[in-house]
C-alpha cells in the first residue's frame, strides 16, 4: 500500500529537552510508514530553538524550520505553519500533501496518532479531531470539569457536538486545511478552527458538506506537562480566552453560493 503523504504542523517555543523527544518519537513513528514533512515554527523561544539540533533529532524526516522573532501564540505559528504547507515551493516531489496533522511539541501527543489520524483522511474524511477521552488518556479530574466546560461553550457557539474540545492533535484534508486559516494568535485559534468547519459544511451544498471525524488519541499528562501550562489555572485562562474571541472577533463574511 503506498504511504500516505503528510504534512505535520507543529508550533514550538522554549521546549527545551522535549522538543528533542518529541521529534524522535515522531522519526520512530513514522519512518518507514508514511511520507512525511515537518513545519516546525520557533514562536520566539529564548534561547532560540537550534536549527541544526531539530534535524538531527528528526532524521529521516524532511523538515522545514520557521522561527518568529518574537513569540505570537501558538495560534500564530500554526498559522505561519499552514502557510508553509501549503505553498508550493515546499510539496514533495511525488504530489501534493494528502494530509496534514498538528501536534504539540512538548511530548504531549504520540507522534503513532498522526498515522490514525491521516489514515482517517486518506479514508475519505476531511476532517480528523482527536478524541482524548476514548484513547485511554489518564485526564485530571480538573482539566475533565473545564474541558467539559469548554465542550458545551462550543457547542453552543459553533454547532458541532464534538466529544473533546481543544485538543491540539487533529488532521485536515487538503480542501479542509484551505479553509483553515487562523487569525486567533493564541489559545482561542482551537475555537476558530472549530468555526471555521462548522461555517464550511453549511456554506457547502449537501452533498459536498465537510465529513467530519473524531479518532481516538492518547494524550500523556506528566509532571512536566502539567507545569507547563496544564494547571487548572491555565485550563480556566483558555475557556475566558475563547468567551473573549466569541464576543469580539470579526466573523467572516458568507462567500457567495
Amino acid at each position: 500500500m503506498r504511504a500516505v503523504r503528510i504534512a505535520v504542523l507543529m508550533p514550538a517555543f522554549n521546549e527545551e529537552g522535549r522538543l528533542a523527544r518529541t521529534l524522535d518519537e515522531l522519526r520512530a513513528a513514522v519512518v518507514g510508514e508514511a511520507e512525511v514533512t515537518l513545519f516546525l515554527v520557533d514562536d520566539g523561544s529564548r534561547p532560540a530553538i537550534d536549527e541544526e539540533a531539530v534535524r538531527a533529532a528528526a532524521h529521516g524526516v524532511r523538515v522545514v524550520f520557521a522561527r518568529h522573532a518574537v513569540n505570537l501564540g501558538q495560534g500564530a505559528a500554526l498559522e505561519t505553519a499552514r502557510r508553509l504547507a501549503l505553498h508550493a515551493r515546499w510539496q514533495p516531489a511525488e504530489g501534493p500533501f494528502e494530509a496534514f496533522v498538528t501536534m504539540d511539541s512538548d511530548g504531549q501527543h504520540r507522534p503513532s496518532d498522526v498515522l490514525a489520524l491521516a489514515a482517517s483522511i486518506a479514508s475519505g474524511a476531511d476532517v480528523a479531531l482527536g478524541d482524548r477521552f476514548a484513547g485511554g488518556s489518564d485526564v485530571p479530574t480538573s482539566r475533565r470539569v473545564l474541558l467539559l466546560l469548554a465542550r458545551l461553550f462550543e457547542r453552543a457557539t459553533t454547532g458541532l457536538n464534538l466529544s473533546d474540545v481543544h485538543n491540539g492533535l487533529r488532521a485536515f484534508g487538503p480542501r479542509a486545511i484551505a479553509r483553515m486559516r487562523i487569525r486567533q494568535n493564541r489559545m482561542a485559534h482551537a475555537t476558530e478552527i472549530s468555526r471555521s468547519i462548522s461555517r464550511a459544511s453549511a456554506e457547502r451544498a449537501s452533498d459536498d458538506q465537510l465529513r467530519v471525524v473524531e479518532v481516538p488519541v492518547s494524550v500523556r499528562y506528566t509532571g512536566e506537562s502539567l507545569a507547563k501550562g496544564q494547571r487548572a489555572s491555565g485550563a480556566v485562562a483558555i475557556v475566558v480566552d475563547l468567551f473573549h474571541s466569541f464576543l469580539f472577533s470579526p466573523h467572516e463574511p458568507r462567500e457567495p453560493r
